[in-house]
């Protein structure tokens, strides 16, 4: 699986996301506008996927067929979480075979529904350093659904990294912070939204 790294960083709803451009030198902004995101997180009524460290979402944009995402193994590098990555063609509606083969293989046999859903309106600024995209900073206002209902709402700033070295990560983390961010926080938004749907979560290491 491809690695993902991310640092996440809650903010306030009056966020202004300040400007990235030259954070080091010879690092220019590139900004990509926004796009809504629509995510389904599949998992067991016992949450059997979160509690193995796992999770499966079908996301998309409007305009595209979206795609299936299965990521595992989470862990802590600094502030950043690193996951394993795998993306899967498919339709929304039924998690494709080669990602139940995957799980299968983790968890044995489940019986997967859509638990969750959140809609994140997000504004993304690329870092590129010459031809190369050093660092992607997502700007995302979510709301968790219900059916039609909006049952929660929270704003966060992720910071992917990938040629990302230290002196890029502390320049962009202390803009952050002067525009007021808070400290990084490394909660995925699926848990969010299971605390928000009234699932109890206890407090652990990012899935």
């Amino acid at each position: 699986m491809p690695e993902e790294r991310e640092i996440k960083i809650p903010v306030d709803t009056d966020f202004v996301l300040p400007d990235l451009d030259g954070v080091v030198e010879g690092t220019r902004a590139v900004d990509r506008g926004s796009v809504e995101l629509s995510a389904t997180y599949w998992d067991t009524d016992d949450l059997t996927l979160l509690h193995a460290n796992l999770g499966l979402r079908h996301r998309s944009a409007p305009g595209e067929p979206g795609k299936w995402t299965l990521k595992a193994g989470a862990r802590m590098v600094g502030h950043a979480v690193s996951r394993q990555e795998t993306d899967f063609p498919g339709a929304p509606d039924q998690p494709p075979q080669a990602s139940i083969d995957v799980i299968r293989r983790e968890v044995s046999e489940v019986a997967l529904h859509p638990i969750a859903r959140l809609v994140t309106d997000r504004h993304t600024v690329d870092l590129v350093s010459g031809e190369t995209r050093r660092a992607e900073v997502a700007d995302d206002r979510v709301s968790v659904r219900a059916g039609d209902s909006t049952v929660a709402t929270f704003r966060e700033v992720e910071v992917e990294l990938f040629d990302a070295d230290e002196a890029l990560i502390d320049a962009v983390m202390r803009r952050l912070r002067d525009a007021g961010a808070g400290e990084p926080d490394s909660t995925p938004k699926y848990v969010r939204a299971l605390r928000a749907l009234g699932h109890h979560i206890p407090e652990r290491s990012p899935a």
